[in-house]
């Protein structure tokens, strides 16, 4: 029997450290990593409005997106951010709060709520540093469902196949399989609806290659589009 495996679209803060002290600190110790009050951002544009995107923060430009497209990592300082969404003559304006020394993925979606005539932005972070390094010879993969379709066939999520293997089931929209290890070097995966007998068992997204990846590196994979020609991303998340 299925279930659901999804985890959602939040930030995760692995291997932090919190450290309350009087008197003297020693900055140069080693048991005290310093904080360099800096973010890492990718961004992404996963909302076909048929025209590009314009981003910034504050009084920065990050740049312009197409659709399916994403920008190189950006540093930005840490806190509140006042970002800036043109597309069209559509303006978006949020203030975001980014925390120090997370790299994040930020994507420009659809929301099915708006009837897919205006975006919404999801964040998914990771620390600069991990808990865990990983598994040696290995790499870290997970995959979205970022698909703003609500027809009946992806009614009840989707299932990923990760490396020949099921790793999830039942992912809702916005929400994601979490990090799977996958050997370096190329790997493969596949995309069906949970509802499969609806669509007689035919992939959403075909097998697809994942090659060079790196040992101890993190991967995104992003399914987004519309079922009938679901679309799908690889992103270098670290």
């Amino acid at each position: 029997m299925k279930h659901t495996a999804g985890i959602g679209l939040t930030v995760l803060l692995l291997g932090s450290l919190v450290v309350s002290l009087s008197g003297c600190l020693n900055v140069d110790s080693a048991d005290v990593p310093p904080t360099n009050y800096t973010s890492n951002v990718l961004f992404v544009d996963l909302a076909n409005s048929g025209t590009a995107e314009a981003i910034s923060y504050d009084t920065t430009s990050v740049g312009t997106l197409n659709y399916g497209g994403h920008s190189s990592l950006i540093t930005l300082p840490s806190g509140s951010r006042r970002m800036k969404f043109v597309y069209g003559s559509a303006v978006d304006t949020t203030r975001q709060g980014f925390a120090s020394m997370v790299q994040y993925t930020y994507f420009s979606i659809f929301e099915p709520a708006n009837g897919d005539t205006a975006r919404t932005y999801d964040l998914a972070g990771q620390s600069y540093t991990f808990s865990s390094a990983g598994v040696k010879d290995s790499a870290m993969v997970r995959i979205f469902n970022l698909s703003d379709d609500t027809a009946s066939v992806l009614s009840g999520g989707m299932d990923f196949v990760l490396g020949g293997t099921m790793v999830s089931t039942g992912v809702t929209f916005e929400q994601n399989s979490g990090y799977i290890t996958v050997p370096a070097g190329n790997s493969s995966y596949e995309v069906f609806a949970t509802n499969a007998d609806t669509t007689g068992g035919a992939p959403l997204v075909p097998t697809t290659t994942l090659s060079n990846l790196q040992s101890y590196g993190r991967y995104a994979v992003a399914v987004y589009g519309n079922h009938a020609s679901m679309k799908s991303l690889v992103l270098q998340e670290h």
